[in-house]
């Protein structure tokens, strides 16, 4: 046992990050998350792909990384049960309010669909 550990910590400290993601980084999965939530809740918006794609080289988040993919399909799914009750309209209004064009949380990562 200690010689796994042992190897799991030298496995860790060479790739130089072993598995804590930043606070910025964690925002970036949530907000990434919440935004794919909002076309699921909203069918008159898309995601702005240019933007995620920035947001995320930007943070070092690869969504190929399990872990990250994970806590993206976390906040998906927790973003939807939250809206389950609601009506489409008031899911739109909320998730263009936070992630459209003139958003508060990250502006632009959600677009109308034309």
């Amino acid at each position: 046992m200690r010689r796994l550990i042992l190897a799991a910590a030298l496995c860790a400290a060479w790739t130089g990050r072993g598995f804590a993601y930043s606070d910025t980084q964690m925002a970036v999965m949530s907000h990434i998350g919440q935004a794919i939530a909002g076309t699921k809740i909203c069918s008159k918006v898309k995601i702005a792909e240019g933007a995620a794609a920035l947001m995320l080289a930007a943070h070092q988040v690869k969504l190929g990384d399990p872990v990250i993919a994970a806590v993206v399909r976390s906040k998906i799914s927790e973003t939807v049960a939250a809206w389950s009750d609601r009506s489409e309209a008031a899911a739109c209004a909320a998730v263009l309010t936070l992630y459209g064009p003139d958003g508060s949380n990250v502006p632009g990562l959600l677009l109308l669909k034309n």
